[in-house]
């Protein structure tokens, strides 16, 4: 019995990475008279709004170890900007080949080489996705203007109260012990793998939560670190529609990438996912008007954009050379003996 649920775990682990790389093959193929389009496309970029938007990478991870820094704060854990914003962008790196990046929470275990809780760590790590996850929520909203050009008022109201719900319940994770109380112990217990719920009882992460809080400052704080990291993210997407000397409504721009984004999170670096949502939607003339996109064209942005992912990879594989994980055996933070 084991052994099968080692092997069908196993199976399932595979599947879902492969599923996106599969997608990507599927679609390269029902497009391939579109390849030839998209390379002469790519050869003929404008270099300056591309290179802006790979340099802006830099403000974007600066702004991400403040906001990291602000949650650890309300953990207790008063760590320097320089080296949140430093493990941050190892946290990228590691996140990058992972399906919903999930390398990125292995950043607490830096902060746990240098002496830091790790369940705190590991909180503050899970309470900084949730941010990201509201705001890409609340931008994929803008999706309903999409919506409204292509399908029934029952359809956008559906969708209206389910976006609604979704970001009042992350919501409520933030600043009410209550409902993450009852999360805890009528939802996840029967959701979370019993290895995994072992791995947290054994660092007392739920020791933290049940006393953590954000308070409405820090949120407020966090909320507008958030914005101006989304903001910076946003105009480097922007900047390569130009680059490809394309034009896009604004608000058809915004809520195509906040739900490719959200797409992304489901495969390897995004391949197959991203590729979907931006022929589902830029393929639509009626949404891009004036400007019309072609099949080609759709999968030269994509490309693009999946350049700025491997950005992370490029830039992110000489920090980690400096810092591998693990190579420090000796606590220098506040908690070393």
């Amino acid at each position: 019995m084991g052994r099968w649920r080692r092997l069908s775990g196993w199976l399932l682990r595979w599947t879902l990475r492969l599923l996106g790389p599969a997608l990507l093959l599927y679609i390269l193929w029902s497009n391939r008279d579109e390849l030839a389009l998209a390379g002469e496309t790519l050869r003929r970029v404008q270099w300056f709004p591309l290179v802006l938007a790979i340099v802006l990478v830099f403000p974007f991870v600066l702004l991400k170890g403040w906001r990291w820094q602000v949650i650890l704060k309300d953990l207790g854990q008063d760590v320097p900007w320089r080296r949140l914003a430093f493990y941050y962008a190892l946290g990228i790196f590691l996140g990058a080949a992972m399906p919903g990046q999930a390398g990125d929470f292995l950043k607490a275990w830096y902060l746990k080489e240098d002496g830091y809780d790790l369940g705190a760590a590991l909180l503050s790590t899970v309470v900084d996705r949730l941010f990201d996850m509201l705001l890409m929520g609340l931008l994929a909203l803008s999706g309903l203007y999409i919506l409204l050009r292509l399908s029934s008022a029952l359809t956008l109201l559906l969708t209206l109260g389910l976006m609604l719900g979704g970001i009042a319940f992350f919501l409520s994770l933030l600043l009410s012990r209550r409902w993450r109380n009852w999360l805890i112990e009528r939802v996840l217990r029967y959701i979370v793998p019993a290895a995994a719920r072992r791995v947290l009882r054994e660092y007392n992460v739920r020791a933290y939560l049940d006393h953590f809080f954000l308070s409405w400052k820090n949120l407020a704080l966090g909320t507008a670190i958030s914005l101006l990291s989304f903001s910076t993210t946003f105009f480097r997407l922007w900047l390569l529609i130009p680059a490809l000397g394309k034009t896009l409504p604004v608000e058809v721009f915004v809520p195509t990438m906040a739900l490719m984004g959200l797409a992304s999170l489901l495969s390897v670096a995004g391949l197959g996912t991203r590729e979907s949502v931006l022929l589902a939607i830029l393929g639509v003339p009626a949404l891009t008007d004036p400007a019309v996109w072609s099949r080609g064209e759709i999968l030269s942005l994509s490309a693009l954009i999946f350049c700025l992912g491997m950005e992370n990879l490029v830039l992110g594989l000489p920090l980690y050379l400096l810092r591998p994980l693990g190579n420090r055996g000796i606590p220098s933070g506040p908690t070393a003996r």
